[in-house]
C-alpha cells in the first residue's frame, strides 16, 4: 500500500512530467519574458550566426538573418568557434540545437536563439531559449539541417514571437507566455480558407491520406511535395497557406504564410508521431471558430 509521502511524490513527478512536455510541444515561440534580465542581456548582446557545415542551411540561415534580423548586431561563425564564445555574457546565438532533458533522457530539436553564460551547449534548457522553432525530426527533417528549405519563415517567426510578447504585454512564467501566444495565433484561423493550403506529404507521415483530407477539410487544399512548400517561401507566395507539423518527441502543428513567415494556426499534442484524422477535424474547427 502507498503511504501519502509516495503518492505526494508520484503526484509532483507526474506534473513536473506535463510541464515539460507542454513546453517543448510548441514552436514559433518565445520562452522569455521581455521584462526579465535574460531579454536586456539579448538586447545588449551581439548575435553570432552558427554555422552547421551543412552548405544549404547555412546558406539559408546567413541569407534569412541578414534580410530579416534588425535586433541586434550580427557576425557569422563557425561551429568549432562557437565554444571559446559560449560563455560570453555579451554574446547571443542563433543555432541548430538539440536540447536534453535530463531526467527522461529524451531530446528535443530546435533552431533557437539562446543568450551566451554557459560553459557547454548542453548545459541549455527548454527556458533558456529566447525564441525558438521545432524541426520536424520524427519525420521529414531527421537531421537538424533538414529544415533548410523553411529556414526563411523559421527565423521569421521567431522575431514576430517576441515582437508579439513585447506589444501585447506578455509577461510571467514560460507556461503563460506559451498560452498567450497560442491564443494570439489561433486568432487569425479563419483566413486560412482564403488561400489554397498546401499539405507537404513528405511531413505528413504515413496515417493520413489525401482522400481523409477531403472528407475533412472543406476549403481549397493540395497536396505537395517539399520542393514546391520551399518554392512558395522563395516567391513569398500570398496564394497559399502550409500546413507544417512539428514532431520532435512532442507534435505540433503549425499553420504558415510563405510570405511573411507568420504563424495563422498553432495546436499541440504531448504524444503521437504521425499527424491523423483528429488533427485535420481540430484545423477546420480552428478555421471555423
Amino acid at each position: 500500500m502507498k503511504t501519502k509521502k509516495q503518492s505526494m511524490i508520484k503526484t509532483s513527478f507526474i506534473s513536473s512530467l506535463m510541464s515539460l512536455f507542454f513546453f517543448s510541444s510548441f514552436g514559433q515561440f518565445s520562452a522569455v519574458d521581455y521584462n526579465s534580465k535574460d531579454y536586456a542581456q539579448f538586447k545588449a548582446s551581439k548575435t553570432y550566426i552558427v554555422q552547421t557545415g551543412d552548405s544549404r542551411f547555412d546558406k539559408a540561415l546567413t541569407e534569412a538573418m541578414a534580410e530579416l534580423w534588425k535586433i541586434t548586431p550580427t557576425e557569422v561563425i563557425d561551429n568549432e568557434t562557437l565554444e571559446s564564445k559560449l560563455g560570453d555574457k555579451t554574446a547571443s546565438f542563433i543555432l541548430s540545437i538539440v536540447i536534453h532533458t535530463s531526467n527522461l533522457g529524451q531530446s528535443y530539436h530546435y533552431l533557437a536563439l539562446i543568450n551566451g553564460g554557459k560553459k557547454k551547449l548542453y548545459r541549455y534548457q527548454y527556458d533558456d531559449m529566447l525564441a525558438y522553432c521545432p524541426i520536424n525530426h520524427f519525420q521529414n527533417e531527421r537531421q537538424n539541417t533538414d529544415c533548410y528549405y523553411r529556414v526563411r519563415n523559421m527565423v521569421e517567426s521567431m522575431i514576430q514571437a517576441m515582437d508579439i510578447v513585447q506589444t501585447n504585454n506578455i509577461h510571467g512564467i514560460s507556461l503563460k507566455i506559451v498560452n498567450k501566444l497560442r491564443d494570439v495565433y489561433n486568432t487569425k484561423a479563419n483566413d486560412i480558407k482564403n488561400r489554397t493550403l498546401l499539405f507537404c506529404k513528405e511531413t505528413l507521415g504515413d496515417k493520413l491520406s489525401e482522400s481523409d483530407i477531403a472528407n475533412l477539410y472543406p476549403y481549397k487544399f493540395e497536396i505537395c511535395d517539399k520542393a514546391k512548400i520551399e518554392q512558395v517561401i522563395k516567391d513569398k507566395s500570398k496564394d497559399y497557406y502550409y500546413f507544417q507539423p512539428a514532431i520532435t518527441l512532442n507534435k505540433s502543428m503549425f499553420v504558415f504564410d510563405p510570405s511573411n513567415g507568420e504563424v495563422v494556426y498553432c495546436d499541440y499534442q504531448t504524444m503521437g508521431l504521425n499527424i491523423n484524422k483528429g488533427n485535420i477535424e481540430d484545423l477546420t474547427k480552428a478555421i471555423n471558430k
